[in-house]
């Protein structure tokens, strides 16, 4: 890789996406069956958050069995980081880094286009 490869080399093109109204299960469910760890959290056609699998299991930490009861944008991060499809991959990792956080999405225009991930960093290192 070289320091001008941009992000939407590595991403994860049109990745799977929740609505914020969804039960946390069903969205979970849908995570577990697509083998994810993160899910971009749609309001509508506009991009509202990001569903981790942390952000799950702190849900179930902090509201125990009535967890079931709250809905995907309830639990989601709202302060998540966008990036254009040409952002370079240090640049992105190294946000990804100082914010202490595991996921950006890709924005192009203002729609999303895919997600890059810390699986998709080390996947870029790996082929290094």
């Amino acid at each position: 890789m070289r320091k001008t490869t941009p992000v939407r080399e590595y991403m994860s093109r049109l990745p799977e996406e929740v609505d914020r109204a969804a039960p946390l299960r069903s969205a979970l469910q849908t995570m577990t069956e697509r083998h994810v760890r993160h899910i971009p959290v749609m309001n509508g056609v506009e991009l509202f958050g990001v569903l981790s699998r942390q952000d799950v299991q702190d849900a179930w930490l902090r509201f125990g069995e009535t967890a079931d009861e709250k809905s995907v944008g309830d639990v989601c991060t709202r302060d998540v980081l966008t990036v254009d499809p040409l952002a370079k991959i240090p640049d992105v990792a190294r946000e990804m880094v100082e914010r202490g956080i595991t996921s950006a999405l890709v924005l192009d225009a203002g729609v999303l286009v895919g997600i890059f991930t810390s699986t998709d960093a080390l996947r870029v290192l790996a082929e290094a």
